[in-house]
């Protein structure tokens, strides 16, 4: 009985430890939405890769140009298009529809064509200056959208 006592004890132990209760990680969260925010409003962007269910859809939009503009407009033109959206980067502490804690990077466009296929909320895979990778939030491992600087 002792021993079970002993056992028991630790494993409460253990708990408590393991529990971590500083935001830490939400801050961190904070401060890359924050950083990818200000990298992405500078300069012009182009879709380096598009994978949708395994298929590269890179060719469909090669001929546009994205712009993510204070206040939250998106913008994409091409020679014979031009097309209004909406962006926003958050930091997200978990949900009932992501549960991880990470950044997310929103993309909207009302358009019903091509660049409506575009509209989701993104995780951030990696983001540099330069380059920006995501993934949509459903963890849709077979899709990637990868924005470059042009």
């Amino acid at each position: 009985m002792k021993r079970l006592k002993t056992v028991f004890l630790l494993l409460i132990v253990s708990l408590i430890l393991s529990c971590d209760t500083d935001r830490d990680d939400i801050d961190l969260s904070e401060a890359e939405a924050r950083e990818l925010n200000l990298i992405v409003q500078q300069g012009e962007w182009k879709i380096s890769e598009y994978i949708f269910n395994n298929s590269n859809e890179t060719a469909n939009y090669s001929d546009y140009v994205f712009r993510f503009d204070d206040g939250n407009i998106l913008s994409a033109r091409a020679l014979s298009d031009e097309v209004t959206g909406t962006w926003r980067i958050s930091n997200d502490s978990g949900d009932e529809f992501d549960a991880f804690d990470d950044v997310d990077f929103h993309i909207f466009f009302s358009s019903n064509g091509k660049l409506g296929e575009l509209a989701n909320n993104y995780d951030v895979i990696s983001a540099t200056a330069s380059q920006i990778r995501l993934r949509p939030g459903n963890t849709d491992s077979s899709t990637t959208l990868t924005f470059s600087k042009r």
